[in-house]
């Protein structure tokens, strides 16, 4: 019986172009990782149109050169690679042979000692009388690309962040896109965002760019991937296999619908502090804001506790300071957030007894709450004793324009950084409901890199406080995400709003 092997036609690899999303980016991409891979420090690529018109583009490298072996058994073998993801190195897949070389009309290779001619599945190997320390390909494409495929370079560059310097028709660049500020952990990468770029994605691997999304924020997001390329790419590498697929595909659904619960960083739990007072309500159109009637003493604090030194309470309904002692403080576990579920780690939670409002902060920074900013201390300011009262009478003067029944409490919130930075949020936990107002902004020194609390707000915004207050009352109203029906709830209170929009002006006497 004869034996026969199979016969790959040159149709089979003008097809392979198929395989990529963009096979020029994939052109790109493939040869300048091959050159990273290995160890170049130099990267040159240039494209010119020969007298047929079709493109040629010659790319060389100073990395290790390849030897007769590793062309023969690995670079003209379908499926082998000489690399197999070992050493740090990106590639191993053994399938960009066919859009690097055997898709084109013919293709040159020289290195080290050796010079390979061939077209597609052809190819002839013989020895030079000359050395080269690296490698040099040059193909020849059928049409004219030459200036997309010199923008693919520019653009793999801009996005990356190796150590290689790459000269492109002559220019000179270097890929430093840092990753930026780490926002969260994917598991089978790391998030990051920067200002370099607007509503951009872009997914590396070893500082690597593989592939991009557009996406709805005005930042640039780098997903670094872990693990090594076989584990999370597939073999075009213009995708993620699964369970990362989806699991990117939930990532950026949810980066489009709520930017800071998507890139909020989930191991970082935040402080609360608890003022125990009476809480705000509207219920059956009888509105309640009242101080609590009890003195320290009827709040029942535990035998020999010994009172601490007095407090200053926030008063939304009043015009007053309110004090009393401080009856108790424990320490329990408490998840913060949405609260839906259970945190693994011990979480302070100070409760204290004092009279007036019921307030909650809640800091999501590291850092510590300037005294002026916090009822507890013997320095809470004015600018802040009158902005609770504020936000706390909007609130309170939302559910009553709404006829809206419901018991809350009111407090701060602080948070970190200018993307994840929050001016209010409705949350409901252990709590209850809760209006958080964010009444600082967290500035950093260029020079030192400190960073301290500076006021967000201005007493006199008063729309622009009053518009906080509506967007987090459609939330309050069981509206959680920013979406279509987010937006068309947001829309109708804002308008009833706008028409009564006198009703609102006690809140800032």
């Amino acid at each position: 019986m004869a034996a026969y092997s199979v016969t790959i036609g040159p149709e089979f690899f003008a097809k392979s172009r198929n395989d990529y999303d963009d096979w020029r980016w994939a052109l790109v991409r493939e040869f300048f990782q091959n050159s990273i891979d290995c160890g170049s420090k130099t990267v040159q690529l240039d494209t010119s149109l020969n007298a047929d018109g079709d493109t040629v583009v010659s790319v060389t490298n100073d990395g290790r050169p390849m030897t007769r072996e590793i062309i023969v058994d690995k670079l003209f073998s379908l499926g082998s690679s000489g690399k197999n993801f070992e050493g740090g190195t990106t590639g191993g897949f053994g399938k960009a042979k066919e859009v690097l070389y055997f898709c084109h009309l013919n293709y040159i290779i020289r290195t080290g000692n050796w010079l390979v001619t061939g077209s597609g599945a052809q190819y002839d190997v013989s020895e030079t009388g000359s050395h080269l320390h690296g490698t040099q390909s040059t193909i020849v494409i059928q049409g004219d690309h030459a200036e997309v495929i010199a923008g693919r370079a520019k653009t793999f560059v801009r996005y990356s962040q190796v150590s290689s310097e790459f000269v492109i028709n002559g220019e000179s660049r270097f890929g430093s896109l840092r990753k930026g500020s780490q926002r969260r952990d994917l598991g089978f990468g790391i998030v990051y965002t920067n200002k370099t770029f607007s509503n951009l994605m872009i997914v590396r691997i070893n500082g690597i760019p593989m592939f991009t999304y557009p996406i709805g924020l005005d930042r640039c997001v780098v997903v670094e991937l872990s693990g090594n390329s076989d584990q999370v790419l597939t073999a075009s590498r213009d995708g993620l296999v699964q369970p990362f697929k989806t699991e990117l595909s939930d990532f950026i659904t949810e980066l489009s619908v709520d930017k800071r619960s998507a890139l909020r960083n989930r191991s970082l739990v935040p402080h609360y502090i608890h003022y125990n007072g009476s809480k705000l309500c509207h219920h059956n159109r009888l509105d309640v804001a009242a101080v609590v009637g009890a003195t320290a003493s009827a709040a029942g604090p535990s035998t020999g506790t010994v009172p601490s030194p007095v407090v200053n309470g926030v008063d939304v309904d009043g015009n007053q300071v309110v004090q009393a002692p401080i009856c108790s403080a424990t320490t329990t576990g408490y998840w913060g957030g949405s609260a839906r579920s259970v945190a693994t780690t011990e979480v302070p939670v100070q409760r204290m007894v004092t009279l007036g409002t019921d307030f909650i902060l809640k800091n999501e920074t590291g850092l510590k709450i300037p005294a002026h900013f916090d009822p507890g201390s013997t320095h809470f300011g004015t600018y802040a004793e009158k902005l609770v009262r504020i936000w706390g009478r909007l609130v309170l003067e939302m559910h009553r324009l709404f006829d809206h029944e419901s018991t809350f409490s009111v407090g701060f919130i602080f948070d970190d950084g200018d993307l994840l930075c929050t001016e209010a949020q409705y949350e409901k936990g252990d709590f209850g409901q809760v209006y958080y107002l964010n009444p600082a902004e967290v500035a950093e020194q260029r020079s030192s890199l400190s960073k301290s609390f500076k006021k967000r707000f201005k007493l006199t915004e008063r729309d622009r406080l009053i518009s906080i207050a509506a967007h987090e009352f459609v939330h309050g109203l069981g509206y959680g995400w920013h979406d279509e029906r987010y937006a068309n709830q947001l829309t109708t209170v804002l308008a009833k709003v706008m028409k009564h929009r006198k009703r609102f002006n006690w809140c800032f006497v």
